[in-house]
């Protein structure tokens, strides 16, 4: 692919795109007006500013780096790029959500996909379903773990794979993923790089309406597009939760806080989570957000450059599996006690009886999401055991 070379072919965060006459008027400001700003691409005496203006909304609003290619219906492509922050511990943040799209070698279809997934997370179970995001064919693997995808003419060969969060929880090294998907040549379609708060001391739902409002958010020297969702009217005594969502996800770059423990179901836990959606919407996303997702979350936004706390994904799980697990011991209490209670006396006071009388075999699905983790270590659900190893 031809790339356009130019001293500035790339556009800053903090810059604007200037016509030649604007930067020869430059030169008579002050020292802080000459700082050194980006300069327009041209191609053939066609100034790409006036096809691509840094105000057309969503293509230049997103506070990312800016390369213009050769292609497009008009001769030019934009291309986006992330930046991390090499200042920020890597494991700062975690994957919370990943789709790549590769093709695979010799004419091998999705089940070589799946076999060599394998590799990185154990799958139990494939499902077959309906076609998916343009492709004829579609699976899906386990209970939330992830969605393949293939078939149809337009697709020539190329196979997709999502993995949702229980699926990213399962990975057992994501070096070696990310090895396997350079060596492949596997495209990044989406990634999701999440930071929780456990007791929402530093990330908050206030903590995110004060950045937003003091342009912690902003992008491209904009204030980015904001939306609530959630139980917003009884504010801090909000018990089902509430989420601040910050961008367009139009424009492939898009933000969530939102209090995940009162999502899971404890209506007083102070859990919070900030993550960021990057989709390939005219947009490079690099392999190594796989191995550094901290770095890339910090660079996301001016406000995340303050997260410091080194993630523990088996921690994530540990917390959320408590939570479900409290509220379908609290569930089955309302639901079964006193059937329970009367158990007891008829078989009078035979705990073993009752128990084998009522024990079903599986996991209640509040706690599916957790399933894999939680059949490797059942004590994680044990709180005092939880705290005593965190």
């Amino acid at each position: 692919m031809e790339h356009f070379q130019a001293p500035n072919s790339v556009f800053d965060r903090s810059s604007a795109a200037v016509t030649p006459g604007e930067a020869d008027a430059r030169t008579c400001g002050s020292a802080a007006e000459q700082q050194p700003r980006p300069r327009v691409v041209t191609t053939g005496g066609k100034n790409v500013a006036e096809r691509h203006p840094v105000d057309s909304g969503e293509i230049f609003g997103t506070g990312e780096r800016i390369e213009l290619r050769s292609g497009g219906p008009d001769g030019v492509r934009v291309v986006r790029h992330l930046d991390p922050v090499e200042t920020v511990p890597v494991n700062v943040a975690f994957l919370d959500a990943l789709a790549f799209s590769v093709v695979p070698p010799d004419e091998k279809s999705y089940v070589w996909v799946i076999e060599q997934m394998q590799q990185f997370l154990p799958i139990e179970t494939v499902e077959n379903r309906r076609g998916l995001f343009g492709f004829r064919y579609s699976a899906r693997i386990g209970d939330g773990v992830a969605v393949i995808a293939w078939g149809g003419e337009s697709q020539r060969g190329r196979v997709f794979f999502s993995l949702m969060g229980q699926g990213c929880s399962m990975v057992n090294d994501w070096a070696a993923l990310q090895a396997w998907m350079e060596t492949h040549r596997a495209s990044i379609k989406r990634a999701d790089v999440a930071y929780d708060d456990y007791e929402g001391k530093l990330v908050s739902i206030a903590w995110a309406v004060d950045q937003y409002r003091s342009e912690g958010f902003n992008a491209g020297g904009r204030k980015p597009r904001s939306e609530c969702f959630g139980d917003w009217l009884d504010g801090e005594d909000s018990t089902k939760g509430r989420t601040i969502g910050i961008g367009s996800r139009a424009s492939g770059k898009y933000a969530r806080c939102y209090e995940k423990g009162k999502q899971l179901g404890d209506t007083t836990s102070p859990w919070t989570r900030i993550e960021v959606e990057w989709r390939a919407q005219d947009r490079h996303i690099p392999y190594d957000v796989l191995t550094r997702p901290g770095q890339y979350l910090a660079g996301a936004y001016p406000c995340l450059i303050v997260l410091d706390e080194v993630q523990s994904t088996i921690k994530t799980v540990s917390k959320g599996a408590q939570i479900a697990y409290d509220r379908a011991v609290e569930n089955a209490s309302v639901s079964c006690g006193k059937v329970v209670n009367l158990m007891l006396a008829v078989a009078g006071g035979d705990y073993a009886e009752v128990v084998n009388q009522l024990v079903r075999p599986g996991i209640p699905k509040r706690i599916e999401p957790f399933s894999y983790h939680v059949r490797q270590d059942p004590m994680m659900l044990d709180r005092a055991v939880g705290r005593a190893s965190s």
